[in-house]
């Protein structure tokens, strides 16, 4: 028998290879803690201050130290989690198709509800089961999800705020000026079959509204809004805030960024911190849409809404600015003479 040992050559290559063995993030993290608790302790720190002062407790502290030394870097890598035995699916192939039987006649029913049903009909599956069945059908696709039966076939467009002049909309801001962070959004119109978007912004400070109808809600029409809005605002508009809607996105966060406009975008599901313009929004359909007779196209709307904005601005009394119009409270504001200081920048969200 011929016993074969590995040469000097090899084991050097091998030593380098685990040198420069790239880590991962986490393993990275325990690597670069070690070796600052070690510099710190050179310098003269206490190893327990050492220890504490990069978040981690002294007993995990030496078992990384201990896996570094048996095991060099790559034993730094956190261990699977995955059980040694992991459960394997009790349903069988009927189990399957009742399920699938059940979405397609009821497709607008979730898992939950199939659980119900299923348990009715004698079926002995839990509603955890129900829902890991659920999950498998629709990733293989034997059955559609229910946001398809509402016309999407595709997961809504995410922004992405790494690189973009969309900022995050952070709790308590609010605006202390005109134009300072004033809230835009559109609503859908649907009368005598014909159906029209409307763009609306409102200024929070002054309820100075502006609103423009389009036929559909996109960011090339929404582009088209934000001129509007700075020719009709009677004062400049440094920020907007808006929702995450897809019609916010491409052109009109280009067209922000080119204007030195700053625009927010609020978190999923809350229209309340837009109340403003939400408010208005309710208000447009009581005070004009309810009593439109008209054609639902943008040229037969155009007229009717400009004669409205005017009306909200300049004529309608808010209850909210002392049964003052915008216009009235505006010209009220700059003619107040109290020397304070105007805050320069957006409150709140710190």
């Amino acid at each position: 028998m011929r016993i074969i040992a590995p040469t000097a050559v090899f084991r050097t290559a091998a030593k380098m290879a685990d040198k420069h063995r790239k880590l991962g993030p986490r393993a990275q993290h325990r690597l670069d803690v070690i070796c600052a608790v070690e510099q710190l302790t050179v310098a003269g720190c206490p190893r327990s201050a050492a220890i504490s002062s990069r978040g981690v407790s002294r007993r995990t502290y030496y078992r990384w130290r201990a896996a570094l030394r048996r095991g060099g870097e790559a034993a730094l890598e956190p261990k699977s989690t995955r059980p040694r035995r992991p459960r394997r699916r009790h349903w069988t192939a009927a189990d399957v198709n009742a399920v699938i039987a059940m979405r397609k006649r009821f497709p607008f029913m979730g898992a939950r509800a199939v659980h119900i049903m299923l348990k009715r009909r004698g079926s002995k599956l839990s509603r955890a089961a129900v829902q890991r069945i659920v999950r498998l059908c629709l990733k293989r696709k034997w059955i559609k999800p229910v946001e398809w039966l509402r016309g999407r076939t595709k997961p809504k467009r995410r922004r992405s705020f790494a690189k973009s002049h969309a900022q995050r909309w952070k709790y308590g801001m609010k605006a202390r000026r005109p134009g300072q962070l004033v809230q835009v959004d559109h609503m859908s119109v649907n009368a005598d079959g014909g159906s029209i978007k409307e763009f609306r912004a409102v200024d929070p400070v002054t309820r100075m509204m502006v609103c423009r109808p389009c036929a559909s809600a996109t960011s090339f029409n929404a582009r088209r809004f934000l001129d509007a809005v700075q020719a009709d605002m009677p004062f400049a508009v440094e920020s907007i805030q808006v929702d995450g809607g897809s019609e916010f996105m491409a052109e009109f966060e280009g067209a922000c960024r080119e204007r030195g406009v700053k625009l927010f975008v609020l978190p999923p599901r809350r229209p309340q911190w837009n109340g403003r313009v939400e408010r208005c929004n309710a208000t447009s359909r009581l005070e004009l849409w309810s009593l439109w007779t008209g054609g639902m196209t943008v040229a037969e709307v155009s007229p009717a809404l400009a004669d409205y904005q005017r009306f909200h601005n300049h004529e309608r009394p808010h209850s909210s600015l002392g049964m003052a119009t915008p216009m009235e409270y505006l010209q009220g504001l700059g003619n107040l003479s109290s020397g304070k200081p105007e805050p320069s920048a957006i409150t709140g969200g710190s």
